[in-house]
């Protein structure tokens, strides 16, 4: 199933991309209470920039060859993040094994509601920007039909039901959700979680 015309629409994700990676420093990361396993795992990261995330979480899947790590998170959510190979070497990790991790979070770009009938699709492509230090990030931009599940208006996240995987995803201010509602279907436009720091036992997984 087409979904839609790529025309403009990694442009406008390198330009979100770009946005976001000239934000300041927002939220200074605080360290935690951890067990032995954790403190293992964790190692200094600095400080959060907006719309980052540092948790501890294992390792469920690696799929080396689209450069990607599956992640289970305390709670028991999954997330599965793009992994730049500059960031980190993901063929290093195995299931089970556990990981101190920053990245960005999934962001909706755009939801449009549609008539599908419950059918979903899903399209991915990659964009590279700029990230800090001259690294160059690679961005995965997916564009998918699938169905809201949850929405979180008072922090600007929706849940989005999609044809191989559940994803939690930010939304900027100047997207409009305030339509949406649980159960519709909607055609999603959304950059992926991208990894910016990856770190097993203390160390840079390289």
């Amino acid at each position: 199933m087409r979904i839609n015309d790529h025309s403009g629409y990694l442009l406008r994700v390198s330009a979100v991309l770009a946005a976001l990676t000239s934000l300041t420093v927002c939220v200074p990361l605080y360290a935690q209470t951890a067990s032995a396993p954790d403190a293992a795992a964790s190692a200094p990261v600095g400080v959060l920039q907006t719309g980052e995330v540092q948790t501890v979480a294992h390792v469920v899947s690696v799929d080396a060859a689209a450069n990607t790590v599956t992640l289970r998170g305390a709670q028991g959510r999954q997330v599965t993040v793009a992994v730049d190979p500059a960031v980190a070497n993901v063929s290093k990790l195995a299931p089970g094994d556990q990981v101190n991790i920053v990245y960005k979070e999934a962001l909706l770009l755009r939801a449009d509601k549609v008539d599908t009938k419950g059918i979903r699709a899903r399209v991915e492509t990659t964009a590279e920007t700029p990230a800090s230090g001259g690294v160059t990030a690679a961005a995965r931009a997916v564009q998918v039909v699938a169905t809201v599940q949850k929405i979180d208006r008072a922090h600007r996240k929706v849940t989005l039901r999609g044809p191989t995987r559940t994803v939690v995803v930010g939304v900027p201010q100047d997207v409009p959700i305030e339509k949406l509602k649980v159960g519709d279907s909607i055609r999603a436009d959304y950059v992926g979680a991208t990894a910016v720091q990856v770190v097993r036992n203390g160390a840079r997984v390289e």
